[in-house]
């Protein structure tokens, strides 16, 4: 979970648990996330916010697809982000899916089963 709002996090890491994951991974932004991949962790699904310091979430993408051994792995962006050429870039840099924030739990968890 990549976002750099505590509150963010915290909220989907409990919708996360309630769907039933018991390992979740939290960090505040995209370069934090990629130290996490080049130390070797392994992740079934990485879901990233857009905006966010120091690397942001299509940075973060185009990194996991393009340098990371984790390059197949699905990638949810769960963000409020509304300008269409900014999600064109994630849509082109690779995400698996977006998710519009506030988010429906129904489409999140409809979403993520589609993956895992």
């Amino acid at each position: 979970m990549v976002d750099d709002s505590a509150v963010s996090r915290s909220f989907m890491c409990s919708v996360l648990e309630r769907f039933g994951f018991c390992e979740i991974t939290e960090t505040d932004n995209g370069r934090s996330a990629v130290g996490l991949l080049a130390a070797g962790n392994y992740f079934d699904l990485i879901i990233t916010d857009y905006n966010m310091p120091e690397m942001d979430g299509r940075e973060l993408i185009e990194h996991i697809r393009t340098n990371s051994q984790l390059a197949s792995v699905p990638i949810l962006m769960v963000s409020g982000e509304q300008d269409e050429q900014r999600l064109a870039a994630v849509e082109e840099a690779g995400v698996s899916a977006i998710c519009d924030k506030p988010f429906d739990i129904g489409t999140l968890k409809s979403l993520i089963s589609q993956f895992l």
